[in-house]
């Protein structure tokens, strides 16, 4: 039994189909280190129950708390419905954690009030960043998940199902999990162990390369905290950091399965991540026909890809939305910026961890950061939590953002030189945009009160796609000019890209690529197949004869490393400044060596003056809310810890 220098934590967890309460109680010692751990439920049949009075509540857990002697209980204040008595007539004060760091004081509230002892203070002044509680609340669920532990918990009268103690090697410091690694016992000793002890686990790891600092302290966030949105800029490596942190707990053993949402584009890039980072994880696209897909939703893998319009077609068919995930990435997440079937699809997944990877929270407006947090900070309870704009999702932003920028973490990355260049239509197509503008307004102001958005942004894209090329002509003062300069530019060995949000033969990416056909142009848009999308990849930076890629906005602004180009042009403007600047990051990324030139064009006294105006204050709304707002990693995260996860 242990001493009274212990202290005791305690999660009480319900059970989110029947309502039965689930109870876990972590005995450490003040330096963090498990030495007892018990799990018991409170069903008292095999339909399970429903409790909620007060003396059950009390029953279940004086009976967990009989054989302990601990100096201080420690609980989480919300663990307990309204009127839920703490006097369980121990002789230890008990105590509720209201902060998320224990090394705030103001995070501990007493009842009675009185100084925190002695074994608090220690607690407190240590390094871990995961509070036992939150280990606890892991184990309980990881523990109840098991076949033989839930055929337990049904038996009426059986209360405490397990105790567990934690074995401690003479003359060390550190717990030993006993039993292979499938062994539930050696799964819950992992998942218990405090972080340092818990990453001797993966020590053994050896990695491809050697990650940058700052991606080994993203690694180590994702690891320690169960929600968690990485907003780095594009290029410093989001999945790649992501891959690591999943390797580093299939090592601990408390993976289970994980589940990667990411548009069609990336899924095959991921697939590579993973073999070339954590090789030992088993992975599995779901794609192809729904006969396919639902037998590939139910192989036993460690880590299940699937694209974003996959899972919203066969989340309500199959057992997917069923199904308990550790851990659900939403890479891209600016897919669920807004709530319609997709997002819902997504957040409504049953999880442990919610890790949503994106550049871009903010594309046009804050409700699209309140959708991707509903995502994020998810804990399991109903009804699903909603943001609106304004402060409280502002702080809460805050506490699970954690956003680097290029600028601030790669110093020999080569600056990125953005130029604007204003240019005159030519005749031809002055003639052709000036009766179109004409025209288009003549009918707008036709349609009177019938006139709706549709109908402007109709003419909006008309006239953008006349300053492109002439319909009639061809002729472009755009496309000329790429030409001039990428010819400069490729007898001096540079490579380009040229990006447009349209694909059509007169003004898109078809134009573009017949334009500049002497530098041998590669097209890439939403039609290529995905087979086809590596080997064109593979042509333009292994073959000096193709000095261009033309690429359609949309298709390949993200899931491409292009660090062979050094020149990107954007025939025209998308709505926001974010996508064009996930366009630009292609070339702009780890890897690239030359300075990296940007060249956005505008015609004068058109419609693409005016929409120039908007980008400039959506790219002020995003550096107010997305830039200057990120976690304190220094708060959760000593010098030693992040060098540790790597055996540094």
């Amino acid at each position: 039994m242990p001493d009274r220098s212990t202290i005791a934590w305690l999660r009480v967890l319900a059970e989110k189909d029947t309502g039965a309460l689930r109870f876990g109680l972590l005995e450490t010692t003040p330096g963090g280190t498990p030495v007892r751990f018990a799990f018991a439920s409170n069903e008292s049949g095999a339909n399970g129950s429903r409790p909620c009075a007060v003396e059950p509540l009390r029953a279940a857990i004086r009976r967990l708390l009989r054989s302990s002697d601990s100096e201080a209980l420690v609980v989480k204040a919300g663990d307990f419905a309204t009127g839920h008595s703490l006097a369980f007539e121990q002789d230890v004060p008990v105590y509720r954690v209201t902060g998320a760091d224990p090394g705030d004081p103001s995070g501990w509230a007493t009842r009675p009030i009185e100084a925190v002892p002695d074994v608090l203070d220690a607690f407190a002044s240590n390094a871990d960043p995961s509070i036992p509680l939150a280990r606890t609340g892991r184990a309980v669920d990881v523990a109840f998940q098991d076949s033989r532990v839930r055929d337990m918990a049904v038996i009426p009268g059986l209360a405490t199902i397990v105790t567990l103690p934690i074995p401690t090697p003479a003359g060390t410091g550190e717990s030993v999990p006993p039993g292979g690694s499938d062994d539930l016992v050696a799964r819950l000793c992992r998942i218990l162990a405090p972080p340092m002890a818990a990453s001797q686990a993966e020590h053994s790891l050896s990695w491809p390369v050697e990650l940058m600092p700052f991606q080994q302290a993203g690694v180590r966030a994702l690891v320690g905290m169960e929600r968690l949105l990485l907003a780095d800029d594009m290029g410093l490596g989001k999945t790649v950091q992501a891959v690591a942190a999943l390797r580093i707990l299939k090592a601990r053993g408390i993976l289970g399965r994980a589940l990667v949402v990411a548009p069609t584009s990336v899924l095959d890039q991921w697939r590579r991540e993973v073999a070339k980072w954590a090789p030992e994880l088993s992975a599995i696209v779901v794609r192809g026909p729904a006969t396919d897909r639902a037998w590939q939703w139910r192989a036993a893998t460690d880590l299940t890809l699937a694209s974003y319009g996959v899972l919203r077609a066969d989340v309500a068919r199959t057992e997917v939305g069923e199904r308990f995930w550790q851990v659900v990435v939403a890479d891209e997440a600016q897919r669920v910026k807004n709530r319609v079937e997709t997002s819902r699809a997504v957040k409504a997944l049953r999880r442990g961890r919610s890790w949503a990877l994106t550049g871009t929270p903010v594309e046009n407006r804050e409700d699209e950061l309140a959708s991707i947090m509903e995502f994020v900070d998810h804990d399991g309870s109903r009804p699903l939590k909603h943001y609106v704009p304004g402060a409280a999702l502002l702080a809460r932003h805050r506490e699970l953002q954690l956003r680097r920028r290029k600028n601030d973490v790669l110093d020999e990355l080569p600056p990125k030189l953005v130029t604007k260049v204003e240019i005159d239509l030519q005749p031809a197509q002055r003639q052709s945009y000036d009766r179109a503008e004409r025209d288009g307004i003549v009918h707008l102001k036709s349609l009177g009160v019938d006139v709706g958005i549709v109908h402007v942004l109709e003419l909006i894209t008309r006239l953008k796609q006349i300053c492109n090329a002439d319909p009639r002509t061809g002729a472009s003062s755009k496309l000329d000019d790429i030409a001039a300069r990428i010819a400069v530019l490729s007898t001096q060995g540079h490579k380009a890209l040229v990006f447009s949000q349209y694909t059509s033969e007169t003004s898109g990416t078809a134009a573009a690529v017949k334009h500049l056909a002497e530098f041998k142009p590669l097209m890439l848009t939403g039609r290529t197949p995905m087979p086809d999308r590596h080997a064109l990849i593979e042509a333009f930076r292994k073959r000096p004869s193709h000095r261009a890629m033309v690429i359609s906005l949309r298709a390949g602004g993200v899931g491409l490393n292009l660090q062979e180009a050094s020149y990107v042009f954007h025939l025209d403007r998308w709505w926001n400044p974010a996508v064009e600047r996930q366009a630009e990051d292609r070339a702009h990324r780890i890897g690239q060596t030359v300075k990296v030139h940007v060249v956005k064009y505008s015609c004068r006294d058109t419609i693409e003056e005016r929409i120039d105006q908007v980008l400039t204050a959506k790219q002020a709304l995003f550096d107010e809310l997305v830039d200057d707002v990120s976690l304190d990693l220094s708060a959760r995260l000593s010098r030693s810890e992040i060098l540790g996860l790597f055996g540094l």
